[in-house]
């Protein structure tokens, strides 16, 4: 295809399954996008060489001339250290410890390369292009399997001193609660994650409430998901609703331990979990305006993500393209 535009990025967003590629341009319009499986089984060799064939497969469907391709950026699951470049640690990629990602990639593309932790480049893309626009400081928590959290701050992504902070997910918010995946105790995440979802409501079938989400799932509880609650709560379930209300009004009292630390204009809140959409999202609220700090829930805008599964890669592209616009300082 013709494209007029001068200056793109490419941004890659990767996932324990799939990586998505996408090709913006400095208004963070896609010109063009892919998705390539991740291979992540094969370990990080054969993980890598999709990454590098997912941006040659990208460039071939541009038209070059005339264009500046100023970087690849990648969100990658952390912890990481964005400033070196290397993943410290990725527990759904096996065998991703101290991978040097940045320059392999670099090498391999002769191109400029940035990396990011995951969840930091999806809030960023809904700072720059999506929900969180125009605000000072804004969160993003990303509800799927775990929870994901980004704070941007004037622009930046705030890292923390050794470029592992923002990790939402594991704030507590009940001091002896549900064991988490980290291994601590009573996590949001343990909750409000599409795995705490569903843990929750096992709990309390096994207790004895009754619903119809065992008939949904033939009396197979290993195959029941967090979507299926949601849908047995559309259709009145009790147990349903009940988890899902639970779900939003724990969201809002972890919403509300980060309102009253950073103040923020906009909490975003994206992932799978999100598609419940007011379900969760007024109890949320609700729990907020309780709980929160005079002055704080009067003007916090809790609201859903805008940019869908293409966030990731949005914002990684972002980060390259933003920082050369608006000489952002990391």
């Amino acid at each position: 295809m013709s494209i007029r535009t001068k200056t793109i990025a490419i941004g890659v967003d990767l996932g324990g399954t799939n990586l998505r590629a996408v090709a913006i341009n400095a208004d963070g319009q896609i010109i063009e996008r892919i998705t390539y499986p991740t291979q992540a089984q094969e370990g990080p060799n054969v993980v890598i060489k999709n990454i590098v064939a997912s941006v040659r497969t990208l460039l071939a469907k541009i038209a070059l001339e005339d264009i500046k391709i100023i970087g690849v950026g990648i969100g990658a699951p952390g912890p990481l250290n964005s400033e070196t470049g290397v993943v410290i640690k990725a527990p759904n990629l096996p065998g991703w410890e101290n991978i040097h990602l940045r320059d392999i990639v670099a090498k391999e593309l002769q191109l400029p390369v940035r990396i990011e932790n995951d969840a930091n480049v999806a809030a960023f893309a809904e700072y720059w292009k999506g929900a969180g626009q125009n605000s000072k400081v804004m969160i993003c928590l990303t509800l799927g399997t775990g929870v994901g959290g980004g704070i941007i701050i004037d622009g930046n992504i705030f890292r923390g001193s050794h470029f592992i902070g923002a990790e939402l997910g594991h704030i507590t918010i009940k001091y002896d609660g549900l064991r988490c995946s980290c291994g601590n105790k009573g996590c949001l995440e343990a909750y409000v994650s599409a795995t705490g979802i569903v843990a929750r409501t096992i709990m309390a079938i096994r207790s004895g409430a009754t619903t119809i989400l065992t008939d949904m799932v033939d009396n197979d509880l290993n195959t029941l998901t967090s979507e299926l609650v949601y849908q047995a709560a559309v259709n009145n379930d009790s147990l349903a609703q009940s988890i899902m209300h639970e779900t939003g009004t724990l969201l809002g009292i972890g919403i509300t331990s980060l309102a009253n630390i950073f103040n923020p204009d906009f909490v975003i809140i994206g992932g799978g979990v999100s598609k419940a959409g007011d379900m969760i999202l007024t109890p949320a609220r609700q729990e907020v305006q309780k709980r929160a700090m005079p002055g704080i829930a009067e003007h916090l805008k809790i609201l859903p993500a805008m940019l869908g599964e293409d966030a990731g890669a949005i914002g990684a592209a972002g980060i390259i393209l933003y920082n050369e616009t608006a000489k952002i300082s990391d």
